[in-house]
């Protein structure tokens, strides 16, 4: 397999919530952990349609959280969730989740608007529910907390909130990551 890669809005998003949850000079500390052939990365202008190494992600999604909140279990979920809002609020993806069945059928489109390799696989169980397999893509716990998250914000509307649980994982001995996606009516 060829080196994985992100797609720049991601990796921006992921600063995004280090700066506006830490503070600027907190984001600085984490590219300052980094070994130093994974910080250009993070010291250049990043475009949000660049690819970026799937590992120079992970390496700055992990030092954020060793360096930010140490043993903070929900961290990368939270990262997720922030981004999730950010994508479903700025982008064109709304169309594409705007309600369970859609989220489900246009899965895999957007997987591919994300990462350059792995496929995302989804068998709708119900009207409001779904298993996501990530397949041939590999897994960290940075990166399957943070989806968990981001598609719990991504494919939520006004009416329904998503839930996201991961039910196997491939650093589990799993072969896919999977998640089960259950949409559940707003309480107002």
């Amino acid at each position: 397999m060829s080196t994985p890669h992100v797609r720049g809005v991601a990796v921006l998003n992921a600063l995004r919530f280090v700066r506006e949850t830490y503070g600027h000079e907190r984001h600085d500390e984490v590219v300052t952990a980094l070994a130093p052939a994974r910080r250009g990365v993070f010291l250049a202008q990043l475009r949000e349609a660049a690819w970026v190494p799937l590992d120079d992600f992970v390496a700055y999604l992990e030092a954020a959280q060793r360096l930010l909140a140490p043993g903070q279990a929900g961290f990368f979920r939270e990262l997720g969730r922030f981004a999730g809002r950010l994508e479903r609020q700025a982008s064109n993806f709304g169309v594409m989740v705007a309600d369970p069945l859609t989220a489900m059928r246009m899965g895999p489109t957007v997987w591919r608007s994300f990462h350059d390799c792995g496929r995302l696989e989804v068998e709708t169980l119900g009207p409001l529910e779904g298993l996501a397999r990530v397949c041939d893509f590999p897994a960290s716990r940075a990166m399957c907390e943070r989806r968990c998250g981001a598609w719990e914000t991504l494919t939520s509307t006004d009416q329904l909130q998503a839930e996201a649980r991961e039910t196997r994982c491939q650093l589990n001995g799993d072969p896919v990551c999977e998640t089960r996606v259950v949409w559940r009516p707003v309480r107002g």
